[in-house]
């Protein structure tokens, strides 16, 4: 993957240095991963102390799991990721419970500065999706809403809201197989 230093040693090589207990190779993968999966999280925190911790709590996840790890299921980055957004709901969650704790800025929804959209892992724009669309995704997958709960959100029917999400999985599958 380019872009992600791991200092001349493989993902794999490292992973599996990890798995067999060697701790000081986390600080190699928290170097070359942790801004990606800061940038993730920060998509669904708000808050940037919270974000962090939800950082630091990712990779002491990453590290208590290794053992579970499989690398022919998925690569070591969409795992980890798939941690982080976990823990990032979850937090984000026990904040909405406690709101005098921690604020966060759910209630005010971005489609992004340039009105683009936001950008995967690899930096490419979220496709050529219509706001309404990129704003249901984002509330969904990023910010943990159930469909009842987005369309809520959006004044907009259920029916209105899971035919706008289909359209957007079309164009999303479309332009992936381009």
């Amino acid at each position: 993957m380019s872009g992600i230093n791991l200092r001349g040693e493989t993902e794999q090589s490292l992973v599996e240095a990890l798995q067999q207990g060697k701790q000081e190779v986390l600080g190699l993968l928290y170097d070359a991963y942790a801004p990606v999966m800061m940038g993730v999280i920060t998509r669904i925190v708000d808050d940037e102390h919270l974000a962090e911790e939800v950082l630091q709590e990712t990779f002491v996840a990453i590290w208590s799991r290794i053992g579970i790890y499989d690398c022919t299921r998925n690569r070591f980055l969409t795992w980890g990721l798939a941690i982080a957004r976990g823990i990032a709901l979850e937090a984000v969650k026990k904040a909405k419970q406690a709101p005098h704790i921690i604020k966060t800025e759910t209630e005010n929804l971005k489609v992004g500065a340039d009105g683009k959209g936001y950008y995967l892992f690899l930096k490419q724009p979220l496709c050529n999706l219509e706001p309404e669309e990129r704003t249901i995704l984002e509330l969904i997958y990023l910010k943990g809403y159930t469909c009842p709960e987005a369309a809520a959100k959006l004044g907009i029917t259920e029916t209105d809201l899971r035919t706008s999400l289909k359209k957007a999985f079309i164009q999303l599958k479309a332009e992936k197989s381009a």
